[in-house]
């Protein structure tokens, strides 16, 4: 008599494992980046842990005013990238942004993404995004860009398509910490 005592054991899924794989390679490619000697590699040639650019923090103004209801709308520099948008006010946030679409090639959570004052940066994710992912992406994210811009406060707000505001992480590097604050449910 062959008895066999199965357990139910959970399983991961394939959308959890592909956002702790983003998380991480956000961190690990945010730590080798921020060097200062261009390891982070970017089209224009800029590093993403070169010498951040004058701004202001970002509870200060936007440059450039969003179109319409788009709050992650272009910027100067960069421009459709990897079937999105991947913009920012400077080469430096630009590149960023190219960086934050390559960790999700497939677009399975990412579809756009503009960093302001290299120190807020918007992203438009999909609507089949969990609540546990996207607290996930969010601390990554704003981890990896307060590596990436040193010193600064920073803060990543994340949209869908529609523009409907679904979170925000704050990064205070007083307190080295990453917030992340859930604006719909």
């Amino acid at each position: 008599m062959n008895v066999r005592s199965e357990r139910r054991v959970p399983s991961l899924g394939r959308r959890t494992v592909a956002a702790v794989l983003v998380a991480g390679l956000v961190m690990l490619a945010a730590a080798c980046g921020s060097d200062g000697r261009g390891s982070g590699g970017s089209a224009s040639g800029t590093s993403y842990g070169g010498p951040a650019s004058s701004g202001t923090s970002y509870g200060g103004p936007a440059r450039g005013p969003a179109s319409g209801n788009d709050p992650v709308s272009r910027q100067r520099y960069g421009g459709t990238y990897a079937n999105g948008v991947a913009t920012g006010d400077t080469e430096e946030g630009a590149a960023f942004a190219r960086w934050v679409l390559d960790q999700d090639p497939r677009g399975e959570y990412l579809t756009d993404a503009v960093v302001r004052d290299d120190s807020h940066l918007g992203v438009k994710v999909q609507p089949t995004i969990s609540r546990g992912d996207l607290q996930q992406l969010m601390e990554s994210l704003a981890t990896g860009m307060a590596r990436q811009f040193p010193g600064r406060p920073i803060q990543v707000s994340a949209f869908y398509q529609s523009g409907d505001k679904l979170a925000e992480a704050y990064y205070d590097p007083s307190r080295g910490r990453v917030d992340v604050q859930m604006t719909r449910g």
